[in-house]
């Protein structure tokens, strides 16, 4: 029992000194972070945009920074960060990696060199030549499934086909 309240006392008096100690001197800590990445540098003028073949992808050759338009979209790296803008000259919103399309990923390093002899769209014609892309799209993407869906119906029909066929067979066998 002695024993006890001895390391009671003992604890008691160890934790009385730490309070004492910690009040008399007084400690300032402060933790500051700033990471200032901007949105990339605003495009003034209106820049001519190169397609990317086989792809709804557009860049702007003329510009310093990587600008993009895909699917009525402006979308640009700075910093190692995304963002993306209904303009080519922003407000910009920064956007997760998972929200880029792939096809703007996965242009190769050097498209700036691979793709400046493809088709040169001027700025005025942006709207017009992209929605004609996106409609001449839409409609190979309709002929696919059309084409799907009268595979489907030929398969439908073999199969009713084959069911006759094996309802034949079975009203005509040998013993019967």
């Amino acid at each position: 029992m002695k024993i006890r309240k001895a390391t009671a006392l003992l604890a008691a008096g160890t934790c009385a000194a730490m309070i004492f100690v910690s009040a008399a001197v007084p400690a300032h800590s402060e933790v500051n972070v700033n990471v200032n990445i901007g949105p990339p540098p605003i495009v003034v003028h209106e820049p001519e945009l190169i397609v990317v073949p086989r792809t709804m992808v557009y860049y702007a050759p003329a510009v310093e920074v990587e600008l993009f338009f895909y699917r009525g979209r402006w979308w640009s790296r700075h910093d190692g960060r995304w963002f993306r803008s209904r303009s080519h000259n922003g407000p910009w919103v920064v956007v997760g990696p998972r929200y880029v399309p792939v096809e703007i990923v996965r242009l190769p390093r050097d498209y700036r060199t691979v793709y400046v002899r493809e088709q040169h769209v001027p700025y005025g014609q942006l709207k017009k030549h992209w929605e004609r892309r996106e409609y001449e799209r839409r409609k190979r993407v309709g002929e696919w499934k059309e084409e799907k869906r009268e595979r489907k119906e030929r398969e439908k029909e073999r199969k009713e086909e084959w069911k006759e066929e094996k309802r034949e067979h079975r009203g005509h066998g040998p013993g019967r």
